[in-house]
């Protein structure tokens, strides 16, 4: 599977999983409450392809945060990445040449 692959079945996952399952399984040590909450926020509001662009770059669409998402953002992707690596939900992005 390719990661572009890795990231559509991510994507689907997450918008047809429902909310309280994805926070028992991807809530930990690291990723919070609130990094599910706006990791869904974004999904909820973007296309496959705008997910995957923000999630490829490690940028945010333009959407409302709160104080606490605002105070998450600089990490987010990296702790999501780490989070859903672990849970197998995606792979590793490939290395620049």
């Amino acid at each position: 599977m390719s990661y572009q692959d890795d990231v559509a079945s991510l994507y689907d996952f997450l918008l047809h999983t429902s909310e309280s399952n994805l926070k028992k399984m991807l809530v930990d040590g690291k990723m919070t409450m609130i990094h599910v909450n706006l990791l869904l926020k974004i999904v909820k509001s973007t296309s496959l392809e705008q997910f995957a662009s923000h999630y490829e770059k490690k940028d945010f669409p333009k959407i409302k945060v709160s104080a606490k998402e605002q105070d998450i953002r600089e990490h987010f992707w990296e702790t999501c990445e780490v989070t859903l690596q672990s849970r197998g939900l995606i792979g590793s992005m490939p290395q620049a040449a």
